[in-house]
């Protein structure tokens, strides 16, 4: 984040807090999201999906993807898993040590959930790799500043960076509003 000053290291930060966060919110977390997580947005993301394999990280209760019989939703938090109300499959599992083989999802989406990973260059290369060839990746996260206090921000040259450092081409970075953003990146076909 060179040239803004020192770097703001966000209040949930790592594995261990993120689930004691979510853990202790998940009894409101349905109504935090639909205030926070708008309709268009979700009809965006939706949109992005493709193939039938889609792996949902951090997927809460199952707001983006729990309608899709062929998704598998993964969250630290098993309030938030407990809660959920899916079709697809359901387990608590953390990204960084993800239980599935290389090249599994046709669409990995990080609706909210990127920036709460501890490293996000690592974030992008398991994504990577979990991706089949031509997969998508598809991240709903903040795009303001203001909120670098509670989560990691991050601008559309550091997702290029991060993304292609991956191995991944970054197809668009959207800006939705004043503070979200819609990131699209691809892996490279062969």
């Amino acid at each position: 984040m060179g040239g803004r000053g020192p770097e703001i290291v966000p209040i949930v930060q790592g594995p261990a807090k993120t689930r004691r966060f979510f853990d202790r919110i998940a009894p409101w977390y349905d109504r935090i999201n639909a205030r926070i997580y708008k309709r268009e947005w979700l009809n965006r993301v939706r949109s992005e999906i493709r193939g039938t394999r889609v792996l949902d990280v951090g997927v809460g209760t199952g707001f983006t993807t729990g309608g899709l019989p062929t998704a598998v939703g993964i969250d630290l938090s098993q309030e938030m898993l407990s809660r959920a109300r899916y079709r697809g499959d359901l387990l608590r599992a953390d990204f960084t040590r993800p239980p599935f083989k290389i090249g599994s999802f046709d669409t990995i989406i990080f609706a909210g959930s990127f920036y709460y990973l501890p490293d996000a260059n690592d974030g992008a290369r398991i994504a990577a790799g979990l991706l089949r060839p031509g997969g998508r990746v598809i991240l709903l996260s903040p795009a303001t500043r203001l909120l670098a206090p509670f989560v990691r921000v991050y601008g559309p040259d550091e997702y290029r960076r991060i993304l292609e450092g991956a191995g991944l081409r970054l197809i668009r970075y959207d800006r939705l509003n004043w503070a979200a953003c819609l990131v699209l990146a691809e892996k490279r076909v062969p």
